[in-house]
């Protein structure tokens, strides 16, 4: 057995005393290693020599970039040897502990501390390598559990050198040798996996990653060619896909077909998340009740309103014709067509298989699904900011895994998803694109218009959550907000927060990760579904500081006696007299207007009450009627719109709107004010009349949710009439009028001011100043002058350490054309605070209209040092340059604009005028077809005119002042 000597024989040191033995020969015990042993020993070491060289290459090839994919591909050498890793791992470490239980038991005995101590801690460490090894094969190498790699390597690079410290302590003969040995043939295991790694190479072909989108579409302009027109969304193929590329794996269409035929729509089969779920269960539980899985024919809203669209059969425009004349032999018609603009962002999954543009099963798993996870996680650009769904979808992306393929619940799916969890850097990167972390990626499809191939008309303004978002003091863009947040905030802070993972998921970061409930203001779809959860979600963050409701002045009309800063103890009121409450709306939480969306089919309305002390209703404004039907003359937020016949717009039929009747929404950190007004009627004496205002909210106004329910009553399975959509109550104010019993009042609330013709007190969360800013704010943007200009400077004389009250003052002196007063006001914000943006905006306003153009366009720079994608401003320091004419910088400040909103119709027609001025006529040419194009047609409103007479109403929330009459009762 000499020859296996460096395995098998330990050499001891001589006794305590250090006696030696007659022929000087050191003492040697007899073997601690029988047969059995050496031959598992020698296992070990073998399995040791492959484990060290596969464990080299793998960190070799990950840490110089030798295993990252190209495109969708990823060697399977490195794939073949991660599995390998793990199984000659798992075999090795067994047959170490195996080895270590019975090797213990033969050495205890010899009382050899440090070799006992050495081997268990060797034992220890191979323990550790088991469980880290097993912890990423199940539980990933993911954010959380990079904790548990890293020991993983740490242990593994110790791990040789402990062994060879035992074997030392031990006294085995031949140990530098064996380690010599074990090295060498480790690296030649490395080199061998090298080679095949480098004889496998890579694709001779690699896909591109994105695709060249210039072809596609210009500006939202999509030519007629194209399979997916009028959408502006495109394949990485630029052809029709197969279903698996935005639904993945189907494994029960039977399933999706009957539950939708029962319930109208499908909720328990999770199409397109199946195989996500196995390592994303969070983010598939989240996704499952939200509004963007409902998107398709699985929301009989949606699905009525798009097929009005359908049902048009009429070509009326020369731009479909070609389209169709193009796509001749299917089933094509002209609705059918026009039909694709909607489904790039409702319907992907039919619109990229070409069903959409035919005949629609809407029982089908293709129109059940929704937006899927990867009709948003296999996007990997978008075109341009114009919205539409202008973005492009790798349909090309395949699973770079081993056994991608392989059934479900089979020993190779384990494999697959052990790979995945193992190395799951490749999937990473094909799934979160950097684009999907932006606010565009959002604006994709919250960012609306409408165009000549599907209104038949011209270009107009859908919804745009995303301007409304970025040109604003949310996004830190806005200089000229009233309200400035001290940090910006996008989509994904409101509407994906970190939500905790309790499932499991595991791109959980800190045991959270970003929701996919999207939650927002659709209490409609999970009220159909029942889904109480989503439901509850849905109000509470409608609730959460969105907006705020302050009944705030008392004013009678023609007296100068008024009461300001009403609290919820009120005032007094005389018998007799007509008194006006003023209603402020604010907008302090939502990121966008408020309401978003489709505003011309959601519901947002004041509901005021009057009430005596027994609870007996005396007057009512905003009240829901018997049928459903919203009080018509209410104070609504939203926008009415009409056809070219002058008729309302209420079946979501968008594409035949010409123009609005009103549109009343509040921009982020702005206010709007209602005003009531009733006479106090005899037989009310010494009563107090407690006064409610609530902000309400139903997500669709009933016209719609009755014709859609007409329309479409297979959508509604589970209703047997049209259902009672759940009122949300958003905020709410009340306060107390006494009625005294005779003409003279005794108001016993003190005046800060001293003026006992004005309360002013303040509530327990809102600063007084504050409330005098909101409702200065709201006269302001009624037109009222003298009435913001009283509030503002309240505002300065309450907090006079803020640049709020000369601010605003100025604003209102330079709207009335004062830039004398304004200049006095802008010194005292100066005076007041540290000057920042929002005071040199109005400087450079007020400079600009004193034609003080160099010192304005210095403001103007000062403020984009600061907010570089401040549109406004931009567009000032165009306008600036222009009139002092200096077009070539004129021109560079309105491309500025244009390349953050391309659809800017003022920068395009200053464009034309410095174009022209430079005698450049072809670009002058151009730039007047932009502007032709996106700007607004104003003869459209003479439509109005009939709707307006027979809807008071609408006629009244038309008006920039809106007083809503009340009668109270005295029955």
């Amino acid at each position: 057995m000499k020859q296996l000597g460096w395995v098998c024989t330990y050499q001891t040191p001589s006794s305590n005393t250090g006696q030696r033995d007659t022929d000087g020969a050191s003492r040697r015990l007899p073997s601690a290693l029988p047969a059995r042993l050496r031959h598992l020993l020698i296992l070990i070491l073998g399995l040791a020599v492959l484990v060290l060289g596969n464990s080299a290459y793998l960190l070799l090839t990950r840490w110089f970039g030798l295993a990252s994919p190209v495109a969708d591909w990823l060697p399977r050498t490195f794939q073949a040897m991660l599995l390998a890793h793990a199984g000659a791992g798992l075999l090795l470490v067994t047959a170490a502990v195996v080895f270590a239980v019975a090797h213990l038991f033969r050495v205890w005995t010899r009382r050899r501390s440090a070799s006992v101590t050495s081997g268990l801690l060797l034992v220890a460490g191979c323990t550790v390598l088991a469980l880290t090894g097993l912890l990423i094969l199940t539980d990933a190498s993911s954010r959380d559990n990079r904790w548990a790699w890293w020991l993983h390597v740490i242990t593994a690079a110790v791990a040789p050198v402990a062994y060879a410290v035992h074997r030392k302590v031990s006294h085995a003969p031949g140990s530098r040798r064996t380690a010599v040995r074990l090295v060498s043939a480790s690296l030649v295991a490395m080199g061998a996996m090298l080679l095949l790694h480098l004889v496998e190479g890579r694709p001779p072909q690699a896909i591109p990653a994105v695709r060249d989108s210039a072809d596609a579409t210009i500006l939202g302009l999509v030519s007629a060619q194209k399979p997916f027109f009028p959408s502006p969304a495109t394949l990485l193929s630029d052809s029709v896909a197969l279903p698996g590329a935005i639904l993945g794996l189907i494994t029960d269409a039977d399933a999706v077909s009957a539950e939708a035929r029962t319930r109208g729509y499908v909720r328990d089969v999770r199409i397109g998340a199946e195989p996500c779920a196995r390592c994303h269960p969070d983010a598939v539980e989240q996704w499952a009740g939200s509004a963007h899985r409902f998107s398709s024919f699985n929301n009989p809203f949606y699905e009525a309103a798009v097929d009005e669209l359908r049902a048009r059969d009429s070509v009326t425009n020369e731009a479909v014709r070609e389209h169709l004349a193009s796509r001749s032999g299917r089933e094509l018609t002209a609705g059918r067509v026009k039909s694709q603009w909607c489904a790039g962002c409702h319907d992907p999954a039919l619109l990229f298989t070409g069903i959409m543009s035919g005949s629609v099963e809407r029982t089908a798993p293709v129109a059940q699904a929704g937006l899927t996870c990867l009709a948003c996680h296999a996007i990997d650009s978008i075109h341009d900011p114009t919205g539409n769904g202008n973005y492009n979808l790798n349909d090309r992306l395949t699973d770079p895994y081993l056994f991608s393929n392989s059934p479900v619940g089979s020993l190779r799916q384990w494999l697959h998803d052990a790979i995945v969890k193992a190395l799951p850097e490749p999937h990473r990167r094909q799934m979160l694109k950097p684009v999907l972390r932006e606010a565009e990626f959002c604006a994709a499809c919250h960012k609306v218009s409408l165009s000549e191939p599907v209104n038949d008309y011209r270009w107009l303004r859908g919804q745009n959550e995303y301007d409304a978002w970025h040109d604003s003091g949310v996004a830190r863009n806005a200089s000229r907000t009233f309200y400035l947040p001290e940090e910006s905030r996008s989509c994904r802070d409101c509407h994906m927060p970190p939500e905790r993972a309790p499932l499991g998921d595991l791109a959980a970061r800190d045991g959270s990760i970003r929701s996919h409930r999207f939650i927002a203001a659709n209490t409609a779809l999970p009220f159909l579904r029942g889904d109480r959860e989503t439901l509850e979600r849905t109000e509470t963050f409608l609730k959460a500081d969105k907006l705020r409701v302050d009944i705030f002045a008392l004013r009678r009309p023609g007296a100068p006696e008024s009461r300001l800063g009403l609290s919820r103890q009120g005032t007094e009121v005389r018998r007799g007299e007509t008194v006006i409450l003023d209603v402020v709306v604010r907008n302090q939480g939502v990121g966008h207007a408020f309401p978003g969306g489709t505003i011309d089919s959601n519901e947002a309305w004041l509901e005021l009450t009057v009430r005596d002390e027994a609870g007996r209703m005396l007057a009512v404004s905003g009240d829901v009627r018997t049928d459903g039907h919203l009080d018509p003359l209410a104070h609504v937020y939203k926008a009415v719109l009409v056809n070219r016949e002058g008729r309302p717009i209420t079946r979501r039929n968008v594409f035949d709107a010409r123009t609005a009747v009103f549109e009343n929404t509040i921009p982020p950190g702005m206010a709007d004010a209602a005003h009531y007004r009733f006479e106090i009627p005899p037989g009310l004496d010494n009563r107090a009349l407690t006064v409610r205002v609530r902000l309400l909210w139903r997500k669709f106004f009933q016209p719609f949710t009755e014709f859609s329910f007409a329309a479409n009553p297979e959508g509604f399975g589970e209703f047997e009439r049209v259902p009672e959509l759940p009122v949300t109550v958003i905020a709410s104010d009340e306060t107390v009028l006494r009625v005294a019993a005779s003409e003279s009042v005794s108001d016993p609330l003190p005046s800060p001011s001293g003026d006992s013709a004005e309360i002013a007190l303040e509530t327990e969360s809102i600063p007084l100043w504050e409330r005098f800013n909101d409702y200065g704010i709201a006269q302001l943007r009624e037109g009222n002058l003298r009435g913001a200009s009283r509030a503002f400077q309240r505002v300065a004389d309450l907090a006079p350490d803020r640049i709020d009250g000369p601010l605003n003052l100025a604003r209102t002196a330079f709207r009335e054309g004062d830039l004398d007063n304004a200049y006095a006001h802008l010194r005292r914000a100066e005076e007041s605070g540290a000057v920042g943006a929002r005071v040199t905006w109005m400087k450079g306003l007020v400079l600009q209209e004193d034609g003080s153009y160099e010192s304005a366009a210095q403001a103007y720079r000062q403020i984009l040092s600061e907010f570089p994608e401040d549109r406004a401003t931009w567009r000032n320091l165009g306008r600036t340059h222009y009139l002092a004419g200096e077009c070539e910088a004129a021109l560079r400040a309105f491309g500025q604009v244009l390349s953050i909103d391309p659809e800017d119709r003022v920068s395009h027609y200053h464009q034309m005028l410095c174009f022209r001025s430079l005698g450049r006529d072809p670009e002058a040419l151009a730039a007047q077809e932009a502007y032709e194009r996106y700007r607004v047609d104003e003869s459209a409103q003479a439509l109005t005119r009939l709707y307006r007479l027979e809807d008071p109403g609408a006629n009244l929330m038309s008006l920039p002042v809106r007083v809503h009459d009340l009668v109270l009762s005295t029955q």
